[in-house]
């Protein structure tokens, strides 16, 4: 019984609500407080777009250095820096041991049909 009346109140201060709210006309500071709004939306967009055109410009500047470092015209003027690098040969990794499987050893347990409890 207690939950059906909290909701039937709620229910009755909802449509109480209301209609105190349909009489009541909206001030002239509700339109400030929009126009506030609007200019901090504005101002938060702006500081966005400079964080966005910043970025873009550094990773611009980093592909820019990066595609001089990998152009052909980089690699030939540097052939004695490449020659004076002797590749190391590897050694091949050994192998690992696969762990075998062991089969659990079956017993036969024979079953004493008469129990020495039961007579």
């Amino acid at each position: 019984m207690l939950p059906f009346l909290t909701f039937a109140g709620g229910i009755v201060a909802g449509i109480v609500g209301v209609k105190l709210l349909k009489r009541v006309k909206s001030p002239e500071s509700l339109g400030n407080l929009g126009d506030k709004a609007r200019s901090g939306l504005d101002k938060a967009g702006a500081g966005l777009r400079e964080a966005t055109v910043t970025g873009l410009s550094a990773i611009e500047k980093s592909s820019a250095k990066m595609r001089t470092k990998l152009t052909p015209e980089a690699e030939a003027e540097a052939p004695a820096a490449a020659a004076a690098v002797v590749p190391v040969a590897k050694k091949a990794a050994p192998r690992r041991k696969v762990a075998t499987k062991k089969k659990a050893a079956t017993t036969t347990t024979t079953v004493d049909p008469k129990p020495e409890g039961e007579s």
